[in-house]
């Protein structure tokens, strides 16, 4: 029997088509894909970011898929129901679907503004998509389907689905994407290695939709992934998005020390909570390429953090932050301002933060209420939100404070990190104890090597790059960044030896194939290839090594 083809889309909404960051395709669409393909069910990814009606009915109709899930956020739940409705027009039989936060947490208002859509997919998506495509096959033309767990119907919600506990069985994306209108290879460096946070904080739905115990996908599967897509994409460059990436201190190490073992030489960053860190973890993931470090501070008040359930205080705060200038990485952090009941002391204890921990990032943004929330569920039962906001307004957040003090905090915040990041350059002698302290380590070179530039020490800098390429010949960064520099210097031919080089160890790398572009270069041949099916010389050492007997 032939099983039915799956089509997951996702849209920016109409106001963000233009907007490089709206228009990422999902990352969760990549691991549902994987989950159906690495069964043999076949199934299509597609951005549908800017395209016409008439484009998308064409798309549609050309794809003829039996179930079309499509992924929904708060942000393009219009532009999501369009898609919907469009499938309906072109596929009148296929069962559809959407998936995300925003369905799984306002489903009934969700279902009342979308007549075309059949069901929600309640959070964690995989195997209930499974159990969606495997009914179908089963029973073509059934409503089977419908009894799935984990469905939200228009009749009410199915039996529950208990979380993946193993989520290795799911499959690894870059082993089976077959995506249409994927214009930017780069959003296939965002990776998630794990699910769920154990914090509870009242502002955010990660508890709501994950849950809040952590599930790991093992060290093996995710350097696989990083391998593959080096290999197949010459991405060199990756980012976890993960809540909570460093929740586990033994995941960590074992990990760390398989990416050093690997012969991958990446460049990576992730985001965690502050009370979980320490200098081992930070050390070994310097050492295995983390170059920007992101923590969710939200406040410098510690009375502040009490009131959005934050679990952690300025001790966490100050120690990680301290430790994270301490081994060397670039420091990002995420600010909240316009909480109710923060005080304009509050405020200057957050700039007084800034100040002392002169973070290279500083997001901030005004405190709004998402669907899944446990502040968003307080306002809406005190009538502060209105039960038809969504359907009344286009705008895709909520404010929980829309006053002065919000817009002048925004400012002042926002001047105190403009100020803490021109003096946020690590300095000659900050490089200097971290080589002392941690030997060679590439991170360290990569980064002295920009201070460098940036203040105009050519041969300082050249430096940095050449010990990089004469202690790990194989790392594609120090012949990059070296390329770079020499491009700069107006040396273009030595410039382009030492690009030749990167696409040798990273063919096809995106940034490397279009400065071979603008260098009229030819693709040189791949120093080292591997096998179109199966692990790569570094997935097979990195799999050993972390396969072997513990003592």
């Amino acid at each position: 029997m032939t099983p039915p083809r799956t089509l997951l889309a996702y849209s920016a909404p109409r106001s963000g088509f233009g907007d490089e960051w709206m228009t990422f395709l999902p990352i969760g669409l990549g691991y549902l894909q994987a989950m159906l393909k690495s069964r043999g069910l076949p199934c299509r990814v597609a951005n549908l970011s800017g395209k016409t009606r008439k484009e998308v009915l064409a798309y549609f109709r050309d794809q003829a898929p039996q179930v079309v899930g499509i992924s929904m956020f708060t942000f393009n739940r219009k532009r999501s129901y369009e898609l919907l409705a469009w499938a309906r027009e072109a596929c009148p039989d296929a069962v559809l679907l959407a998936g995300g936060p925003h369905p799984t947490h306002l489903a009934e208002e969700v279902f009342e503004d979308c007549p075309a859509l059949d069901a929600i997919v309640k959070g964690e998506g995989e195997p209930i998509l499974l159990g969606v495509v495997e009914r179908l096959r089963t029973a073509p033309g059934s409503d089977l389907w419908k009894r799935t767990p984990g469905l939200i119907l228009r009749g009410g919600a199915t039996l529950p689905q208990a979380p993946l506990e193993d989520l290795d069985a799911i499959g690894i994306p870059a082993e089976h994407l077959e995506a249409d209108f994927l214009d930017d290879v780069g959003q296939l460096a965002y990776l998630s290695t794990s699910r769920g946070c154990p914090a509870t904080c009242n502002f955010c739905n990660t508890p709501e939709f994950w849950g809040t115990s952590i599930r790991f996908r093992s060290a093996p599967s995710v350097l696989r992934e990083m391998a593959r897509l080096r290999e197949t994409r010459g991405l060199t460059y990756f980012s976890f998005r993960d809540d909570t990436f460093t929740a586990n201190r033994g995941r960590v190490l074992e990990l760390m020390e398989g990416i050093q073992q690997s012969g991958l030489h990446p460049l990576w960053n992730c985001q965690s909570r502050v009370n979980l860190v320490d200098e081992d973890r930070l050390v070994a993931m310097k050492r295995a390429g983390c170059e920007f470090m992101q923590f969710g501070v939200e406040h410098g008040s510690e009375r502040v953090l009490a009131l959005l359930d934050k679990g952690t205080n300025m001790r966490h705060v100050r120690n990680a932050l301290s430790l994270v200038r301490k081994v060397g990485m670039n420091l990002g952090i995420y600010l909240i301002t316009g909480i109710p009941g923060e005080t304009w002391e509050d405020v200057e204890q957050t700039a007084a933060l800034i100040r002392d921990t002169r973070p290279q990032d500083c997001q901030i943004s005004p405190l709004a209420l998402y669907p899944g929330t446990r502040m968003f569920d307080q306002y809406r039962a005190e009538g502060r939100i209105r039960k038809d906001f969504y359907r009344a307004s286009g705008d895709a957040e909520i404010f929980a404070r829309v006053d002065a003090h919000t817009e002048k905090a925004l400012r002042h915040l926002d001047q105190a990190a403009q100020r803490a990041k021109a003096k946020s350059r690590f300095s000659p002698a900050e490089f200097a104890e971290q080589k002392r302290w941690l030997g060679f380590c590439a991170v360290t070179n990569l980064l002295c090597g920009e201070a460098a530039e940036e203040e105009g020490r050519w041969t300082e800098a050249e430096a940095e790059y050449a010990e990089i390429v004469a202690r790990e010949p194989g790392n594609p960064w120090g012949f990059m960044k070296r390329a770079l520099l020499r491009e700069k210097l107006g040396r273009l031919a030595e410039a382009r030896t030492d690009l030749g080089e990167v696409l040798a160890l990273a063919p096809g790398n995106p940034e490397a194939t279009e400065l071979a572009a603008l260098w009229g270069m030819k693709q040189p041949k791949a120093r080292r290839k591997g096998p179109a099916h199966g692990p790569t010389a570094e997935m097979k050492g990195a799999e050993a090594y972390l396969s072997r007997p513990k003592m």
